[in-house]
This record gives C-alpha cells, sequence and structure tokens, in this order.
C-alpha cells in the first residue's frame, strides 16, 4: 500500500458510499416494478385445484402469463438495458438509470413469479412457511439486484462499479489497484453476509414462533 493509495482513500470513500446509494436505489425501483409483476404473473400461471372448474378465458390467460414469464426469464439483462436506451423512440427514451432498473424489473418478475407459483403449489399440498419462503425470497431478488445494477456503468451510470474502475484507474501500481479491489470485494461480502444473516435469524424465529403455537 503507497501513499498515493492512502491519499486517494478519503476521496474515494465517501464517493463510493453515495454510488453504493444508486446501486441500492436502481435495486428498489427494479422491485417495486417487478413484484407487482410477479406477483400478478404467479397467480395467473397457477393451474386450478379443480382444472375442470376453470373456465377458457382463464386457461387462456395462464398460457399467456406462462408465455410472458418465460420470455422475461430468457431476455438478458443487458441486452434489454441497451434495448431500453437505445432502440425507443425520442417519445418513449428513458434515462441510463431507468434503463437498468427496468431491465432489472423484467428479471425480478419472473424470478418472483416462478417462486410465487412454488409457494402456492406447496401451500395447496399442506406445506407451511411458503409466505416466509417468498418473502426470503423477495429480499435475495433484491441483493441479486444491487449487485447486477453493477452493468450499469457499461451505460455511463455513476454507481459503485463505475467509481471503483475510475479510482482504479488513477492508481498508479498494480499493488494499489489490488488493495482497492479486495477493499471492496469485502464491502459487497459484507453486505451479503448481513443479508444472509437477517434471513437467517428471521427464520429461526418465525420457526421458534412455530414451534410455540404448536406446543403451547
Amino acid at each position: 500500500m503507497t501513499q498515493a493509495l492512502l491519499q486517494a482513500l478519503p476521496v474515494f470513500v465517501p464517493t463510493f458510499g453515495r454510488a453504493l446509494l444508486v446501486n441500492l436505489e436502481i435495486a428498489a425501483h427494479a422491485l417495486a416494478i417487478g413484484l407487482p409483476a410477479g406477483l400478478a404473473l404467479g397467480w395467473l400461471c397457477c393451474p386450478p385445484a379443480a382444472p375442470a372448474a376453470w373456465p377458457g378465458w382463464r386457461r387462456l390467460n395462464g398460457r399467456v402469463a406462462a408465455g410472458v414469464v418465460a420470455l422475461l426469464r430468457a431476455a438478458p439483462a443487458f441486452v434489454v438495458m441497451y434495448v431500453l436506451l437505445h432502440a425507443l423512440s425520442a417519445r418513449w427514451a428513458v434515462s441510463a438509470q431507468a434503463a437498468v432498473a427496468l431491465a432489472l424489473a423484467a428479471y425480478c418478475a419472473a424470478f418472483l413469479a416462478d417462486h410465487l407459483l412454488a409457494t402456492l403449489v406447496d401451500h395447496r399440498a399442506g406445506a407451511r412457511g411458503g409466505v416466509l419462503l417468498f418473502a426470503l425470497g423477495v429480499v435475495r431478488v433484491y441483493f441479486v439486484m444491487v449487485l447486477s445494477s453493477g452493468f450499469g456503468a457499461a451505460i455511463g451510470v455513476t454507481e459503485a462499479t463505475a467509481v471503483t474502475l475510475r479510482a482504479l484507474e488513477r492508481l498508479p501500481t498494480f499493488g494499489d489497484r489490488l488493495w482497492l479491489l479486495a477493499g471492496v470485494v469485502l464491502v459487497f461480502i459484507a453486505l451479503r453476509q448481513a443479508v444472509q444473516a437477517a434471513i437467517h435469524a428471521v427464520r429461526w424465529l418465525v420457526e421458534r414462533r412455530a414451534g410455540w403455537l404448536a406446543n403451547p
């Protein structure tokens, strides 16, 4: 670690913190769009308990919803981002940050639709804890989108990845770049571990409460 890195850190750390908030904001916007869309698609895809009683329009809606989910699942978020940013007319143009959020929202909707469908099927089979598992899935997909929002650096979004790359370019030695990169990686590892710890804590509390209710 050289003097150049020590001098760069007081500027880099607050800038990186503000940029990381952009990642969190993008993921939050994507979740705000993807969650209701995923809930609607998952519910439409769910087969009825009595298929014979399902009206024709409901079966058609289910097939259409399944097709939409398959399309969203297969669409690469990076490609969707570029299409939204460059292929739309000026009237429907979106900002770079919005393009990233919408691209991630497509992934989020497909993921949560699949997750909700599995939850509903398990609930009909008598499984318990489906709501908790779905909520934990929402937390997981949010964290995945926080990490994935880093590809916004490719289109000029000032987020954590972009700030890190610019800082790396200014450092004179390979060793300094490794130190800085290691620090950034540790930040994301710490975030992941914090999320995992929160998930395990919530699951433990719910399971313990369920045990109390089952054995008062």
